[in-house]
């Protein structure tokens, strides 16, 4: 019973990743802390992102790898994503959760009122704060909570126009940061023990299928749309993120 809750909570948290290119680990978290310790879940799908982002880059590779934005992101990641596990041994996941959240929720709705056309790119005109804001937050989120995609996400959403390189740029960047999530984690005593078979071995299938049907579905929508709903998923992402915390504070 463990195994299949494992295998749907892993599925359908990549059935959204392979449709909008984040999402896999808010979603699954958000169902298997409902039976599992919260660390031990954010350790354990390290590895299951880490299957499904190489597979989603290696579907939506177009010939075009946007060196220059990815080398200067996953190098401030790198160093963010180092902080961020270490300090997952000594903070309250909570309220690091409640922040994030709230960080999300607002830039999301920023990203969306661009994307509809209501208002002008603001983070683009000061483009190299935004990269190292997005860089090092978003690797201290990875190592911390294991979801820095809704940072990421919201810089390449701006700056990317076609779906399938905004989602092999994502994807590559989120397969280098699973690397060096899981190499932390193995390196840290109090985490390398955490490890799952049952989240890991269910959730590595479940992550194929979800991602295969997730990407699918997506090549049927329009550009527009697809920057549009990816705002959308942005600011539930914030919003998820909030509720959560604050159910657990009060």
């Amino acid at each position: 019973m463990i195994q299949l809750f494992s295998f749907i909570s892993v599925f359908l948290g990549w059935l959204i990743q392979g449709f909008i290119g984040f999402g896999s680990g808010i979603v699954s978290t958000s169902l298997l802390v409902l039976i599992f310790d919260v660390k031990e879940v954010i350790v354990s799908l390290s590895i299951t992102a880490l299957v499904g982002t190489i597979l989603l880059a290696i579907s939506t590779y177009k010939g075009k790898w946007y060196l220059k934005e990815s080398i200067a992101i996953l190098t401030l990641s790198f160093i963010g994503a180092f902080i961020g596990s270490v300090l997952l041994e000594y903070l309250n996941i909570i309220f690091v959760e409640l922040i994030f959240g709230i960080v999300v929720l607002f830039t999301g709705i920023y990203d969306f009122l661009f994307q509809k056309g209501v208002i002008k790119q603001i983070l683009i005109k000061n483009k190299t704060l935004f990269l190292i804001f997005t860089g090092v937050f978003g690797g201290i989120m990875s190592g911390l909570i294991g979801a820095s995609g809704p940072i990421h996400v919201l810089y390449f959403n701006q700056v990317l126009k076609d779906k399938e390189h905004f989602k092999f740029v994502v994807s590559f960047i989120f397969s280098v940061l699973n690397i060096e999530r899981i190499i932390f984690y193995l390196h840290l005593e109090n985490l390398r023990g955490l490890f799952n078979l049952d989240i890991i071995l269910w959730g590595i299938p479940a992550t194929v299928l979800g991602m295969y049907i997730g990407h699918k579905l997506s090549l049927k929508l329009p550009v527009k749309v697809f920057k549009e709903v990816v705002s959308v998923a942005i600011i539930l992402t914030g919003i998820v993120f909030i509720l959560k915390s604050l159910g657990e504070i009060l």
